[in-house]
């Protein structure tokens, strides 16, 4: 008895053809299939930035915001890429340091508050005299408080413009002027007629202070000029943030819930009382209505004044986009008041090629779309001896536009019902097609026997 095997093997070679057909090929996204919309212009040609705006989170429609495109005037996407907006490095330009000549009675001598007048914020105004004749040569009073920022050394220039010095300095400092600290490390302050042969530069030490003192060895060279260099500042990335208000989730004061309204790329949270309180809460999260609760963290907030000022609970560190939050007091407490909440977000920039003459078309909101995988943009290559690449800043044309998808309403399956109804016609195909393999295979052995 023989078995047709070309029949046999039908169903299996459905199975593998059917991947492949054109219906299941992914599907190229259109300007059209998007619900919100942002145009904007910029130089043509480069690189372009824009701030991902607010309405971006708040239309788009999945939790990793990968339905986001870009496209030019024609309608084709452009290549592009959102990362965080980095920080930056400020290099404050050096600042003039006032000095005052303090009469000291003997070298070891170090000057007193009620030596020296300042002002409310601590600027000196005047250096008072003792009426006691000077022994020692004079030493300098150096006021740093009024500094945008700590300077790490001081450039000392020295005596008159032309003269050749070399003196040992002892460097003393003050937060209060009453409590004097010298800085160990010897220095020396030396000019013979270049830079290169010289030395204008005095380390500072590392705590904060306000105030110096100088005292130099060679007491016929008064100081001429002085000022602070400082180091670089690291800028951290910006962070926005906004308060959303909530309702009570319950018949009583136990449970308040919030929706912030969008997927945003939440970097903390916060829940501020607003009247003097304490109360143990559970705080959970959830990405839709229809989900149920996840537990986030168990924390206490509070708002305790005294002393002068107000203490309050510390916002939560967080790395989620979950919109929907909810506060369940603990124990049998209740909130005395709706306590607010604060969320903070990092800033993000998308980066794309400005093709074409612009303007150029941002689109959002399709949860059929994901990141994209292929085709984007880059940075890093550009990266190295340049410091990467010149981006311009890309500007808004009007408001965004925002018009629901009527096909983007979930299924009670969690999927589209497009999707569903051609999967499951492809389901019933292959059982068909293998039910007639078989019927076929059954018919040629009766003929045969």
């Amino acid at each position: 008895m023989r078995i047709n095997k070309p029949a046999a093997l039908f169903p299996l070679l459905l199975l593998c053809v059917l991947p492949a057909l054109p219906g299941q090929e992914a599907k190229v996204p259109k300007l059209e299939d998007f619900a919100g919309t942002l145009k904007v212009t910029g130089a043509p040609g480069g690189l372009l930035a824009l701030e991902v705006p607010e309405a971006v989170y708040q239309g788009v429609e999945r939790p990793d915001r990968g339905d986001i495109r870009v496209f030019d005037e024609t309608g084709l996407i452009l290549p592009f890429v959102i990362r965080r907006t980095p920080g930056a490095v400020l290099n404050p330009p050096p600042e003039t340091v006032p000095f005052f000549r303090w009469e000291q009675e003997n070298d070891g001598a170090l000057p007193g508050g009620a030596d020296i007048t300042i002002n409310a914020q601590g600027t000196v105004l005047n250096i008072k005299g003792r009426g006691l004749p000077a022994s020692a040569p004079p030493a300098w009073i150096l006021d740093l408080s009024g500094l945008s920022h700590t300077p790490r050394t001081l450039r000392i220039t020295l005596g008159r413009e032309g003269d050749l010095y070399h003196t040992g300095v002892r460097v003393y400092s003050s937060a209060d002027l009453a409590r004097w600290r010298e800085f160990e490390k010897p220095q020396t302050l030396a000019w013979f007629g270049g830079a290169m042969a010289g030395r204008e530069s005095l380390e500072l030490p590392m705590e904060n202070n306000r105030y110096l003192l100088l005292k130099f060895d060679n007491p016929g060279l008064p100081p001429r000029t002085v000022s602070a260099v400082f180091e670089p500042v690291e800028i951290p990335p910006p962070v926005r943030e906004k308060t959303i208000a909530g309702t009570w989730g319950g018949n009583d004061q136990r449970i308040a819930v919030y929706a912030a309204g969008g997927f945003y790329p939440l970097t903390a949270i916060d829940f501020p009382l607003r009247e003097a309180d304490s109360i143990e809460v559970r705080v959970k999260n959830r990405f839709a209505p229809e989900d149920d609760w996840s537990f986030v963290t168990r924390t206490t907030l509070f708002r305790i004044p005294g002393g002068g000022e107000t203490r309050t609970s510390k916002a939560l560190d967080i790395d989620t986009s979950a919109p929907h939050w909810e506060l369940e007091a603990a124990g049998e407490r209740s909130f005395s008041g709706l306590p607010d909440c604060v969320i903070r977000w990092a800033v993000y920039e998308l980066v794309f090629l400005g093709r074409g003459a612009g303007p150029w078309t941002i689109a959002w909101g399709n949860r059929d779309y994901g990141p994209q995988r292929e085709g984007g943009l880059d940075l890093a290559e550009f990266s190295g001896e340049t410091g990467g690449p010149e981006i311009e800043t890309a500007r808004p044309l009007g408001e965004a536009s925002y018009r629901p998808r009527p096909q983007a309403r979930k299924s009670r399956f969690g999927g589209n019902w497009g999707h569903i109804l051609l999967w499951a016609v492809l389901i019933l195909a292959v059982v068909f097609l293998s039910g007639l393999a078989l019927y076929i295979t059954q018919s040629m052995k009766k003929e045969q026997s």
